[in-house]
């Protein structure tokens, strides 16, 4: 008898536990792709999470029903075949089940001044004699994606130029990657690892000069994002609402060879790149620049092939998976091609309506659109980016308003980032400042200079890091929040300084036609300003670039006068700044000495600085 009731209990034990198991996975809360849950089991005991970081208890109530611990208002979930509903506040939420893994993907180490920085992080970021000696002249890139596994496997061409003499070079592919073969002229070449890095021994010197190419075969499961970790990037793989596959490559920060293997620093743009990627029949992938075929491959599945055929840096280059509904229009000679989502085509028409007025109001501030022959693409995807020829802007469904600021942002990166673009992600200001500054144009040109303004309050810098990062490792995992409301201050201050908008933007239109298709730093940017303006503004970009201070005007009224000098800056910082009195303004040159200017029979109540149009602060002294 006792026998008998131990392997009742057994067997209950074991259909507890494996039906438990069978509710186990990752889940993708419908209405909002990027929502994710996760439910694990342990023993008999099956467990919530929404976050990774805290799991909650469910109590079963029968069958297929369990009520989450410690949740109010109460939630009620029932599993039922590859969905999840959640009951609370009387609504049910459909959940569909992505993966039967629970699933939360946490960073590899975050390299950053807080953590200090590594040789992995030295072979990732920097420059050095193995990837200095050649140029990257094109890439073919072939990649197999199987959504359902979460993988790929392709190969690279890459073709290059040899810039020194050279019998061993340095391409990169993340650790977790495999490599299946490397061959050049028909022969297999040796190579060695080291984290990201893969080292490529060539059978003899390759002579400066030479064009030649190497194929890289390789395999693999991506990196897919931490999104407790800012520019931690990977493939997002995810559904729509009719249970399609919905999958990006975002890789900004975390670099593009987590998921293809290439020379992967920022001061190397190829020429031209073919970008062919095959995935599931009922699926399309929309890749950067022009569509050249579409062909149905055995096996059920689809080739597409798309041709870049100006220079792009490689954490643009992407893919976009979906059942898509495409439109199109024209603007001019420049094509219009829309792609979203079945259920978001009205959605989607109306923010085309919003397309051609922003094109023409940024070419009006910055100059034409740099990538005509490759066209323009807006693409409603699971996470925004720029893209470049390809912009990605997330779902189409949500707030219609805060939709159109985001596509201000990012197609500003055709300019900011794509036509010209950082060499090192030290830089990364130059990429976000001005895309946000252009989000700010977009507000003045549409609701005037006032709603503008409100817009930059609004962002306030949190100055606890430079807006320069450090150089040679690739740091881009800190706060680098203050790269885009910082950077913008900035912009907008060096504006005011200018008091021209003339030749302000005859500058933001200089920077676009002289250094296009160009990889830079920031001292190129800062350099050109300063010789276009025909003013020293090193020390301005010192101070709001490389220190966290916030420049302080201090000021104090002595009789007639009012007495002023700046505090909180770099030595030599004498940055004019407007001032109002006596209803007008008048523009003061404080420097670390103080001065005076009489007020005129003007009260000390309606002196004003100017603090919306400069980054400042301002303190009334006693002397």
């Amino acid at each position: 008898m006792k026998l008998r009731i131990i392997i009742f209990f057994l067997l209950a034990f074991n259909w507890v536990k494996g039906q438990h198991n069978s509710f186990a996975g990752t889940y993708q809360f419908d209405l909002t792709p990027l929502r994710i849950f996760s439910v694990k089991a342990e023993g008999d005991s099956i467990y919530f999470s929404e976050n990774g970081k805290s799991y909650l208890n469910l109590k079963s109530l029968g069958e297929n029903r369990y009520r989450v611990d410690k949740v109010s208002p109460e939630a009620i979930i029932t599993f039922v075949t590859n969905k999840m509903i959640v009951n609370q506040g009387g609504k049910d939420y459909s959940c569909q089940k992505l993966f039967d893994d629970p699933h939360f993907p946490v960073a590899k180490r975050v390299p950053n001044r807080q953590n200090g920085f590594t040789r992995a992080d030295t072979l990732r970021g920097k420059r050095s004699p193995l990837r200095d000696c050649y140029d990257v002249t094109y890439y073919h890139l072939t990649v197999d994606i199987q959504p359902e596994r979460r993988s790929l496997a392709g190969n690279v061409l890459m073709r290059f130029k040899a810039l020194q003499h050279f019998q061993e070079l340095q391409i990169d592919l993340y650790e977790n990657m495999s490599i299946d073969s490397i061959v050049y002229n028909g022969r297999l070449l040796s190579y060695k690892r080291e984290f990201d890095a893969v080292f490529v021994r060539f059978p003899a010197s390759v002579p400066k000069g030479t064009n030649a190419g190497i194929r890289v075969y390789y395999h693999g499961q991506p990196q897919e994002p931490d999104q407790s970790v800012s520019m931690n990037g990977g493939i997002l793989w995810r559904k729509d609402t009719n249970g399609k596959t919905f999958a990006q490559a975002v890789c900004q920060g975390s670099g593009s060879s987590l998921w293809w293997p290439c020379k992967d620093h920022l001061s190397d743009e190829p020429d031209s790149t073919l970008i062919t990627v095959i995935v599931p029949a009922g699926l399309q992938n929309i890749s950067n620049g022009r569509l050249r075929r579409t062909v149905n491959l055995p096996g059920n599945k689809v080739l597409t092939d798309w041709f870049v055929s100006y220079p792009i840096n490689n954490y643009n280059v992407t893919f976009n998976i979906a059942d898509y509904t495409h439109f199109s229009d024209t603007y001019g000679m420049l094509t219009l091609d829309y792609y979203c989502l079945p259920d978001h085509v009205d959605q989607a028409h109306r923010l085309a309506a919003k397309v051609k007025p922003m094109l023409a109001q940024y070419e009006q501030y910055f100059g034409p659109y740099p990538f005509s022959r490759d066209g323009f693409k807006l693409i409603e995807t699971l996470h925004a980016m720029e893209h470049q020829s390809a912009v990605a802007l997330g779902g189409f469904g949500g707030d219609s308003t805060e939709l159109e600021r985001l596509m201000w942002h990012e197609v500003a990166h055709e300019w900011w980032g794509n036509n010209v673009s950082m060499k090192d992600f030290a830089d990364f200001w130059l990429h976000e400042g001005f895309a946000v500054y252009g989000e700010k144009l977009m507000y003045e040109s549409r609701l005037g200079p006032e709603a503008a303004l409100k817009t930059i309050e609004a962002e306030k810098p949190a100055n606890k890091e430079t807006v320069i990062g450090e150089y040679g490792v690739n740091h881009v995992f800190y706060d680098t929040g203050d790269a885009y409301a910082k950077g913008c201050r900035l912009i907008h201050t060096l504006r005011s300084i200018l008091n021209d908008d003339i030749v302000f933007f005859e500058i933001l239109r200089g920077i676009q036609k002289d250094f296009a298709l160009k990889t830079v730093s920031s001292s190129d940017i800062e350099t050109y300003i300063s010789k276009k303006s025909g003013i020293d503004l090193s020390y301005v970009f010192d101070q709001y670039l490389r220190t966290v201070m916030v420049p302080e005007l201090a000021y104090f009224f002595h009789e007639d006068k009012v007495n002023y000098r700046w505090n909180n800056t770099v030595p030599g910082f004498n940055m004019p700044v407007r001032v109002m009195f006596n209803g007008s303004n008048q523009f003061i040159k404080p420097s670390d000495k103080w001065q005076s200017m009489v007020l005129n029979e003007a009260s000390e109540a309606n002196f004003k600085v100017d603090t919306a149009n400069f980054y400042i602060s301002t303190k009334l002294s006693e002397r």
